[in-house]
């Protein structure tokens, strides 16, 4: 089965695992896609702290609410740097620890809620944490739920699929962010901008697609205006432009990281790759040790890389930009995600289970869904 156009748009060009129909199933966002974090292979609400340690630690429970907006009130609320160890989907009940660096005039809170997360206590640690992966739950709204049970019962046997890199690290609604990335890399700043900021996505609202209209005319103090308050970057980017005239200084005051526009290319690198190599892999017998590895430097390729390399332009020093003192590094990742304890309920409708750190959910209900990934992301 050919995948869908947002998929080739990610680099996810031409693989499903399996020989498989399109099932027409949705989830309900955010109630119907919980994720726990998984500290040393238990739930992150398990974890038990010491009574004195270097670091101050949190249970960090959100739901409908990005990471670094989150991240933002809750570094307000302790009033020191919050350090943490994944980027949890916006859409979702998500449960994850965070935690603080103590100083001495440190004043702790035992719990903090607000309308869109609660933040506990767990206790101290003298170390960092050992994250495992992610615990995931999953309720399906689909009139084919006989089929669901069935893939399910098939991918029990063999709980290996290609790892992808999901839906999520592009942009679930303008899955743009690795051209973003790319513009950055060639230091096309204006294009970079605009990309952030205009190119509107029939997926999203009438209010913002209107809004990012203004401001492709021009009309930016009417479009900073009716920026909606969540849409954080978008109103910060603008107001900076406004302010220095310069896309590279508008950039430069990001809310969100850059480096995560250019991790994202890297990311679409990645699936090009491991898209042309599934062929090769797809019957190996020790799936938990194959690894890819996507150089910074050309040098460093193998056939498919360089001919990937080749047609995005990629040159010498490509992957580093100093302007932001970025230097990327290779990215050694592995071809296939194992699937633990992968369990479905027929009675809630709900599919269980977990990924090692760093996997995407969204590629498992790929594999078994077959359809528009906005109905699942």
């Amino acid at each position: 089965m050919i995948p869908h156009e947002i998929d080739i748009a990610l680099g996810m060009e031409r693989y499903y695992y399996e020989d498989w129909n399109e099932i027409d199933g949705t989830i309900e966002r955010p109630n119907g896609f919980k994720v726990v974090e998984e500290i040393d292979f238990k739930p992150a609400h398990e974890w038990k702290g010491e009574e004195k340690g270097k670091y101050a630690v949190y249970l960090l429970t959100k739901w409908g609410i990005d990471h670094f907006s989150v991240l933002s009130e809750i570094q307000k609320v302790l009033h020191s740097k919050v350090n943490y160890m994944g980027i949890k989907d916006a859409s979702a009940i998500t449960s994850q620890l965070v935690y603080i660096t103590l100083t001495k005039k440190q004043e702790l809170i035992n719990e903090y809620k607000s309308n869109s997360f609660i933040l506990k206590f767990l206790g101290y640690s003298s170390m960092k944490f050992n994250h495992t992966g992610n615990i995931f739950e999953i309720s399906l709204s689909t009139s084919n739920f006989d089929l669901v049970v069935e893939r399910v019962r098939q991918i029990e046997k063999n709980p290996y699929l290609p790892a992808f890199i999901g839906y999520q690290r592009f942009g679930t609604r303008r899955p743009v962010t690795h051209l973003i990335g790319k513009y950055l890399l060639k230091r096309d700043w204006e294009k970079a901008f605009y990309l952030i900021l205009t190119y509107p996505f029939l997926s999203e609202s009438k209010e913002i697609i209107e809004i990012r209209k203004l401001i492709i005319k021009g009309d930016f103090n009417e479009a900073v205006r009716l920026i909606p308050s969540k849409f954080k970057q978008e109103k910060l980017l603008l107001k900076n432009y406004m302010k220095f005239n310069s896309y590279y200084l508008a950039l430069k005051n990001s809310f969100i990281p850059i480096s995560l526009y250019l991790d994202a290319y890297q990311s679409y690198l990645f699936n090009m790759y491991l898209s042309r190599r599934l062929d090769k892999y797809k019957n190996s017998d020790d799936k938990d040790n194959l690894f890819i590895r996507i150089p910074i430097y050309f040098n460093d390729c193998d056939d498919i890389c360089k001919e990937i390399y080749l047609n995005e332009e990629i040159e010498k020093n490509f992957f580093k930009l100093p302007e932001f003192k970025i230097s990327l590094k290779s990215l050694n990742r592995k071809a296939f995600m194992n699937i633990r304890n992968l369990k479905i309920n027929e009675e809630t409708r709900t599919i269980s289970f977990v990924l090692d750190r760093g996997m995407y959910a969204t590629v498992l209900l790929r594999e078994i869904l077959r359809g528009d990934p906005r109905k699942f992301t």
